[in-house]
């Protein structure tokens, strides 16, 4: 996870940034501090939910909002009565609501531009940039669309920019992280930035470059959609819906521990070979398929 996001272990260890000069205190629970980068980001996931909105018009023209929310986190464990030399175990658990809910909205997010860009100082509005950027391109290029323009006080907020800073200072800071994401991270895309005199304000128009066809996208989620499907299926028809016991106690989402288990690994593997030749029309070997399920999905196999 650490390499993921682009930071070291002994990073996620420190004491978050919050906490340091010691005015806010850590929230706590039985005796033990959230206090660390890792473990305050998990209660804070714990405690908050996405919000996935959708504006329509209703049968009277009037305009709607709908909004969803959705877990992100349903069980967390954490062994922190530990010995001297015990190491700190996590066991968590997402929701079975976001693990349906992105792989039915399902964005690609450049995961890769994500670690590159979480180095030194900024990187969290970097990092934030490049998630709200590669949703925004997943949804022009699924429309068939690569080009749209963005406020610049849009990109400045999804940034963290100061909103009390001047347009020019705005303006740069944004220009900087840009070229960061384009250069350092190798994101694909160009930016030039236009101005509607009427309104007195600068927007910046986004040019992706398309990394992969439309087809390729669309066959993609119907890969991951089809595999959580049919992986289920088989979990249910072997096991029904009777949870692990856990030390005596009720294991919550039984499904997920299973998946990540090394338990019945040949026959997931066999699942994911169907599944895959049934979307791409490509033979797996068992190599290939395990290196999808244990590292993720790769372009270069199909």
């Amino acid at each position: 996870m650490a390499d993921l996001i682009g930071l070291s272990r002994q990073e996620l260890a420190i004491k978050h940034p919050l906490f340091i000069d010691g005015k806010k205190k850590p929230p706590e629970i039985d005796g033990f501090k959230f206090e660390t980068v890792f473990d305050y980001t998990l209660i804070v996931m714990m405690q908050r939910n996405l919000i996935f909105r959708n504006v329509y018009e209703d049968k009277d023209q009037a305009r709607v909002i709908r909004m969803e929310s959705i877990r992100v986190l349903s069980d967390v464990r954490l062994n922190f009565q530990r010995k001297s030399n015990e190491v700190k175990i996590y066991d968590i658990r997402l929701s079975p609501e976001i693990v349906d809910g992105f792989i039915r909205r399902y964005y690609t997010i450049d995961t890769n531009a994500y670690k590159l860009v979480g180095k030194g100082k900024g990187r969290e509005s970097r990092q934030s940039l490049v998630i709200y950027l590669s949703v925004l391109r997943h949804m022009l290029l699924s429309q068939g669309l690569n080009s749209t323009t963005i406020p610049l006080d849009v990109l400045a907020n999804q940034a963290g920019i100061n909103p009390g800073k001047e347009t020019f200072h705005r303006k740069e800071s944004i220009t900087n992280i840009l070229r960061s994401l384009k250069s350092k991270a190798g994101f694909p895309f160009e930016f030039r930035y236009v101005r509607k005199v009427s309104e007195h304000r600068f927007y910046v128009e986004l040019t992706f470059i398309e990394a992969y066809p439309k087809n390729m996208l669309i066959r993609e989620h119907n890969f991951y959609y089809s595999l959580l499907y049919d992986l289920k299926e088989h979990f249910g028809y072997k096991y029904g819906q009777t949870p692990n016991n856990d030390s005596n106690k009720v294991r919550q989402e039984p499904f997920q521990t299973w998946l990540i288990a090394p338990a019945d690994i040949n026959e997931k593997i066999g699942i994911l070979k169907r599944t895959y030749n049934r979307i791409f029309h490509v033979e797996l070997t068992d190599a290939e398929a395990y290196d999808i399920y244990k590292n993720g999905f790769s372009r270069k196999i199909v």
